[in-house]
């Protein structure tokens, strides 16, 4: 099989899980606003496939956004494998979603079941990186590259995505910075040209400059 990209490996590796573990699964009632935790009253921990729309992850205990994620996607597989603190995590729906849910231990017995370890292994290897860049970049570098790189991260979201958010909302759910520091930094960026804002709505990059 040949893959173009790196993401069309991670879509491939994705489909395979989602394709074994969905018959076993089941869909859950969604609504505007709807959220979904990983861990129910009794401490047991769900995995979930979102079939269509878009949801997003959110680390309650920082009050911050993580990621959007949208369809095919899987959601718990790390928390199912090591399932400290997933009470501080939950799945909110933002539109269009369909998601169904099964438990994390049925979904390991089936992933050993039908060998596919390898494309668990690719999924996580993913997301840990993923994880371990956003959290450098919030943590490690300057307000200016914190909103550059949330800014590259928005401009490939869906369009759904771009066109209902405000780029201040989006960068703010997803770090520490104030509403005063991010909003200085985009009205710049906006007038040297380096990005095309409309009514607080991302509509272009440019080229966005490696120091502010």
């Amino acid at each position: 099989m040949l893959f173009e990209t790196k993401r069309d490996i991670l879509n491939a590796h994705t489909r395979i899980i989602f394709d074994f573990l969905f018959p076993y699964s089941t869909e859950l009632a969604v609504m505007s606003g709807s959220e979904f935790l990983f861990t129910d009253e009794n401490n047991i921990s769900f995995i979930y496939l979102v079939k269509s729309g878009h949801f997003l992850v959110k680390d309650l205990s920082a009050g911050m956004s993580i990621k959007t994620v949208s369809a095919p996607y899987i959601l718990g597989m790390a928390q199912g494998l090591y399932p400290e603190k997933m009470n501080l995590l939950a799945i909110e729906h933002i539109s269009d979603g369909v998601i169904y849910r099964l438990e994390s231990q049925r979904a390991i017995e089936i992933i050993s079941k039908k060998q596919c370890w390898s494309s668990l292994a690719h999924f996580l290897a993913f997301q840990i990186g993923f994880l371990s860049s956003r959290y450098y970049d919030i943590s490690h570098r300057s307000s200016y590259l914190v909103i550059k790189s949330l800014l590259i991260e928005m401009s490939n979201e869906p369009d759904e995505i771009i066109q209902n958010y405000s780029i201040e909302k989006y960068i703010s759910e997803r770090c520490y910075l104030g509403r005063s520091g991010i909003m200085k930094i985009l009205s710049d960026l906006r007038k040297g040209g380096y990005v095309e804002i409309k009514r607080g709505k991302l509509i272009k990059i440019n080229k966005l400059p490696e120091k502010y």
